[in-house]
C-alpha cells in the first residue's frame, strides 16, 4: 500500500508529463495547501522525484522541472521503474509477444529468483515498438509464486503497470547492469537487424520490499539516438 507522500508524488509526476508544470514547480507552502499535508510530507514526495533525476532544487528558489540534456533522441531513465519512458516525456509503448511460457526454473534462474529449482516462472519474450519504431527485444521472467497471473494480452501492455495495479507490489532495489551486445543470427531474424550490429543491453533483477527477486529480464536495444540516464548523489563527501 503506498502512503501519502507516493501518492503525491505520484500526482506531481503526472503534472510533469502532463506538462502541467513546465519550468518551476508551486512552493512547498502551495503544495501544502494545495494536498492538505504537512511540509515533511511534501518533502518526501519531492524528495522521490529528486532522487529519479525529474526535478532539481535550487536552495532560495525552489524547485525546478529537470530538462535533459539531449533532447531529440530516445532517453531511458535508470531512476525510475515505470518501463519505457523518456525523462518527463511518456512514450507510448506496444508490444509483440513473441514467446509467452510457464516454465520451470532452472539452475540459472533459481539463483536469480533465490528460489527453489522447478518453481514455475513465467518467460516472455516481446519486441517492443513506439511510433518511431522498433526500441528493444526484451526476454523476461517472472516469479510465479509472487505474480500468480499474467496473460499473453496482459503483455502486450505495461506488465509492471498490471502488476502494480493488482498486487500491490512496489520494486524497492534493483541491479542494472549495461553493456554492449552484438545481434546474434537468431536475433536478425527476431528483429531485422544486421548480423553483429551493437546495441545496448540492460540486465536487471528487480526485489520487493523484503529483498526478495521476482523479475529478471534481458533486453536489447536498437534506437541508434539512444541515451541512459542517471541521476547520482554522492552523500559521502
Amino acid at each position: 500500500m503506498s502512503t501519502k507522500y507516493q501518492d503525491i508524488a505520484k500526482l506531481l509526476v503526472d503534472k510533469i508529463y502532463s506538462h502541467t508544470f513546465i519550468d518551476k514547480l508551486p512552493s512547498e507552502g502551495e503544495l501544502m495547501e494545495e494536498y492538505q499535508v504537512s511540509r515533511n510530507t511534501i518533502r518526501s514526495a519531492l524528495g522521490i522525484l529528486y532522487n529519479q533525476g525529474l526535478i532539481r532544487r535550487i536552495q532560495g528558489s525552489g524547485y525546478f522541472v529537470n530538462k535533459p540534456l539531449h533532447n531529440e533522441g530516445f532517453i531511458m531513465n535508470m531512476a525510475n521503474k515505470v518501463g519505457l519512458n523518456h525523462v518527463g516525456n511518456p512514450l507510448i509503448v506496444h508490444s509483440k509477444i513473441l514467446k509467452f511460457e510457464i516454465i520451470p526454473a532452472n539452475e540459472e534462474l533459481s539463483r536469480y529468483f533465490n528460489c527453489p529449482m522447478g518453481d514455475l516462472v513465467y518467460y516472455i519474450q516481446r519486441l517492443r515498438y513506439t511510433d518511431k519504431g522498433l526500441i528493444s527485444l526484451e526476454n523476461a521472467y517472472y516469479l510465479k509464486s509472487v505474480i500468480p497471473y499474467l496473460s499473453e494480452e496482459i503483455c502486450k501492455e505495461s506488465i509492471f503497470q498490471f502488476i502494480f495495479q493488482h498486487y500491490n507490489i512496489s520494486i524497492q532495489h534493483a541491479d542494472e547492469y549495461i553493456s554492449i551486445h552484438t545481434i546474434t543470427q537468431e536475433e536478425v531474424a527476431l528483429t531485422g537487424a544486421t548480423v553483429g550490429q551493437p546495441t545496448i543491453q540492460i540486465e536487471e533483477i528487480n526485489y520487493l520490499k523484503n529483498e526478495q527477486p521476482f523479475n529478471y529480464s534481458v533486453s536489447y536495444y536498437f534506437p541508434e539516438d539512444m541515451s541512459v540516464y542517471f541521476h547520482l548523489t554522492n552523500q559521502l563527501h
